[in-house]
């Protein structure tokens, strides 16, 4: 085998270009489109949290109405309860109808005892350097999986300067989070995974929790890959002292929060209750692959009943436990698939398009949706060409990224982490619904720009030979 290459200066110096062209790009947006970050910018990625409904004597005076998030940060915040109003419930309940991490996070930064200012300004600056440190790890996890310099430089100029994640660093929203999680536990999933160590893999736990606290769906990637990485310490000389942390890890980021489930449902719920209910917009006679408003829902609930609307709105809100109240569900979803397979079938195939280009696009042709200061912080240059912008972005990135994961079959042992996200990150909302924009997908955009990087060098010639040829063959590029 070759002589295995280290990280030196001139890696050193592609990374710190990387974090500079993330901080820069994602610094203008800011900057430039959303009034220094004040504002949620002109532009969407991710759907909007749609506002909680309020008394009739309410009255906003020029504020926006608040949103689930809003609720749940304030809860945390004044009573340090994980508190908002769930879908089917009479009112606002303990719950665990969502992921908890951004909200708690969001809460905590609230709290601390030096002032940053407006807090959705404070989040929005921390997203900015939370993106550029993304980007850094893609980088990082391609040299780290394929040890070729121009791979590196690749995968961190892309994800530096993908139009999705860039929009997205304005909005108050889990997007940059969770790409952020991803990227860290692809990274110290390959390190870890190749050459141990107990600090690496106790990081490595402790990044799957957090990508799971984060974003409910992604615990079936947590999870598989953690017992990935189980298996793979039985390669490694000290393998068990991995192993063992690495568990350790994940156990400790998700046991208190299990626990909390228990004592608030009665049930050891690894992250959220509403498995049931997701699955349900999925499957349900009206579904579109999209997301559904809790009225749609139950319209399509009383459809297959053949019941009243108000008298299942009215049962379910009697139910005051939140996992039974969801679990009443499950017969529904498997009615539904017994009876119309074909149909379910289908749904799930436009959840898959909903996944990739968002239900929006498969109507109305955008990517983004505009925002009602759209036409005053937009500049005139972005506002005529951001959809063609973003639309071969994403295009590039799709068959880039498949044709890179195809050519990466002889780096499978040292690139498995991204493998196992490519198959495991998406299945959750194929198996359920997406959403109108890209917020599922935003994750996965590092997963697919990676892939898409290692094509784009197979392409140059002189390198591209020796990187199809696999971890045999020592990178000279």
């Amino acid at each position: 085998m070759a002589e295995t290459r280290h990280f030196g200066i001139g890696e050193a110096v592609i990374l710190l270009a990387i974090l500079a062209a993330a901080a820069g790009a994602r610094a203008w947006y800011l900057v430039a489109c959303a009034d220094g970050g004040n504002t949620s910018g002109p532009l969407r990625v991710q759907d909007p949290r749609p506002p909680l409904p309020l008394p009739p004597d309410t009255e906003l005076r020029g504020r926006t109405a608040p949103n689930e998030l809003d609720a749940l940060v304030h809860n945390l915040k004044e009573h340090a309860v994980f508190a908002s109003l769930a879908p089917f419930a009479a009112a606002e309940e303990r719950t665990a109808h969502t992921a908890p991490g951004y909200p708690w996070l969001i809460s905590l930064l609230e709290r601390l005892p030096i002032n940053l200012g407006p807090a959705d300004r404070a989040v929005r600056w921390a997203q900015c350097g939370l993106g550029s440190l993304t980007a850094g790890l893609y980088g990082l996890f391609a040299w780290a999986a394929f040890r070729s310099r121009l791979v590196t430089a690749l995968a961190g100029f892309l994800g530096a300067l993908h139009p999705f994640g860039i929009v997205s660093t304005a909005e108050i929203d889990d997007g940059v989070l969770a790409a952020f999680l991803l990227a860290a536990a692809l990274f110290l999933g390959a390190s870890a995974g190749q050459w141990g160590g107990a600090a690496t893999a106790l990081l490595y736990g402790l990044t799957l929790a957090g990508v799971a606290l984060v974003r409910a769906a992604l615990l079936p990637f947590a999870f598989v890959a953690l017992l990935w990485f189980l298996l793979r310490c039985r390669r490694l000389r000290g393998g068990w002292l991995g192993a063992l942390v690495a568990f350790l890890g994940f156990l400790i980021g998700t046991v208190p929060w299990t626990l909390r489930n228990h004592q608030a449902f009665g049930d050891f719920l690894p992250i959220v209750s509403s498995t049931y209910l997701h699955l349900w917009m999925g499957y349900n006679p009206d579904a579109t692959g999209g997301p559904q408003s809790e009225q749609a829902m139950l319209h399509a609930l009383a459809k297959a009943r053949s019941e009243d609307v108000q008298t299942i709105a009215e049962e379910l809100a009697r139910i005051d436990n939140q996992k039974e109240r969801y679990a009443r569900l499950s017969r529904d979803v498997l009615e539904e698939v017994r009876n119309r397979p074909a149909d379910a079938l289908r749904r799930r195939l436009r959840a898959g398009l909903c996944f990739l280009l968002g239900e929006r696009w498969l109507k109305h042709g955008e990517l983004a949706e505009r925002g009602p200061a759209a036409e005053a912080e937009l500049p005139s240059w972005l506002a005529a060409s951001y959809e063609a912008i973003l639309q071969g972005a994403l295009l590039g990135m799709l068959l880039l990224g498949a044709l890179g994961w195809r050519w990466t079959y002889a780096w499978r042992f040292e690139a498995a982490p991204a493998a196992l996200a490519a198959v495991w990150v998406p299945l959750p909302y194929l198996l359920s619904h997406a959403a109108a924009l890209s917020g599922p997908r935003l994750p996965f955009d590092g997963v697919l720009l990676i892939y898409a990087a290692f094509a784009l060098a197979c392409l140059v010639p002189g390198v591209g030979g020796r990187l199809r040829r696999g971890a045999m063959i020592e990178s000279k590029d």
